[in-house]
């Protein structure tokens, strides 16, 4: 089983044993959907054969359950990102999904990233104190490691836009001023100060480089 199934299985008797729905499974596919307008719904990736597990689907039917009983409304549940996946070498990504311009995205990712994280921890910590989970087995540490010293150790943000001209000449630019070690452009400074605080690495790709660089060479 990998890393993914058994983590997969493992949230899946949490919400199980919390009596909240256990279907939390998606496809990358799916997660991308821009459904804003329903008589004419939009994929950013086209990834079919890649599941992944749905945050939002957690945040708005097991964590809101559990934390905010009787809310009917889904936006009272807590922010979260759209997907996440553990690779074959024990990478957590983050990824988000984005039908706007990159630079108008920074305060809504700053806000699921720092949402999403806490109450997965938070979900994480619950089972450890039951002995149902550790994450030295998701490390290369044999024991002793801090939620957080995890996270930014193992942990990867995404965050995925339609391709338009503007956001490819934006990411150009980031990749220049990365390999130059210089500043970023000022629309991605949110990215940096994601990787400062929080993750190990923020990336962000438009549909086609994510399409060729992420999903072509995952492996679970």
């Amino acid at each position: 089983m990998s890393k993914y199934q058994d983590f997969l299985q493992l949230l899946k008797s949490y919400c199980a044993k919390k009596n909240c729905p256990t279907d939390i499974e998606t496809t990358l596919r799916d997660a991308s959907l821009n459904d804003t307008d329903l008589s004419n719904p939009k994929y950013i990736t086209l990834a079919q054969n890649l599941n992944a597990i749905s945050m939002d689907s957690i945040a708005q039917n097991v964590v809101r359950k559990i934390y905010f009983a009787g809310s009917t409304k889904n936006s009272d549940s807590p922010a979260s990102v759209d997907a996440f996946l553990i690779d074959a070498s024990g990478k957590w990504y983050f990824i988000e999904y984005k039908n706007q311009k990159l630079a108008k995205t920074k305060e809504k990712c700053i806000e699921k990233s720092y949402s999403n994280v806490f109450w997965l921890l938070k979900i994480l910590e619950e089972m450890k104190e039951e002995g149902l989970f550790l994450f030295e087995k998701y490390s290369s540490c044999s024991s002793g490691i801090n939620p957080f010293d995890f996270v930014k150790e193992h942990c990867h943000f995404v965050l995925v836009a339609w391709d338009n001209g503007e956001d490819i000449q934006y990411l150009a630019k980031m990749r220049e001023a990365k390999k130059a070690n210089l500043p970023l452009p000022d629309s991605f400074t949110f990215l940096k100060k994601l990787e400062s605080y929080i993750f190990k690495s923020a990336q962000a790709y438009t549909e086609n480089e994510f399409n060729q660089n992420f999903i072509q060479s995952f492996q679970y």
